[in-house]
């Protein structure tokens, strides 16, 4: 491999930094080494060498031009929006962060029947009736356990939060996990 990188490699290195332009020639060893990678793993689909150094230019190619489209996407978006609003979002995102910090380590505190009944009713959406069926209960008894399981995830949490609020959060986070 070292006579590869000796002779190669700073070739390759120059053309991605060529692609990716003065902006983002800082990435221009990430794209070499995983456009490499790449053709490595799938080593065995070649005839030959011609075909191997092409689909590592092909990869590199690929990958910065990614880069550049990133990039372009974050300009846009950036400069779309003022700066109260830029500053608006990362409060934004803060917060929620923090929030669902916190919503996991009180999802954490609950003992594991709760965190069965949280996954049953929030995660997998089941119905009240199909959640009594499943742990042997009464239908009412499901609908108390989850007014407990809020009542605890509020208490557990260490911003003060609404049930409705919590429920929400539940609902969106454990859908998309």
């Amino acid at each position: 491999m070292a006579p590869f990188y000796d002779r190669y490699f700073p070739g390759m290195v120059m053309y991605a930094s060529r692609l990716l332009g003065h902006e983002l020639d800082w990435m221009a060893d990430d794209c070499v080494q995983d456009a490499i990678l790449d053709a490595f793993q799938k080593r065995h689909s070649f005839e030959n060498a011609m075909q191997w150094r092409a689909h590592i230019l092909a990869c590199i190619h690929n990958k910065a031009v990614s880069a550049l489209r990133k990039l372009s996407a974050m300009r846009n978006y950036t400069e779309s929006k003022t700066e109260e609003e830029l500053d608006a979002d990362a409060t934004r995102a803060l917060i929620e962060h923090e929030t669902l910090d916190s919503l996991y380590a009180a999802i954490k505190k609950l003992p594991p029947e709760y965190q069965t009944l949280l996954k049953l009713s929030f995660e997998d959406g089941l119905k009240n009736a199909e959640i009594a069926s499943i742990l042997g209960v009464a239908e009412i008894t499901v609908k108390k356990r989850k007014g407990k399981l809020l009542d605890m995830l509020r208490k557990n949490m260490t911003d003060d939060l609404d049930l409705i609020t919590i429920s929400i959060l539940l609902s969106s986070i454990l859908k998309t996990a």
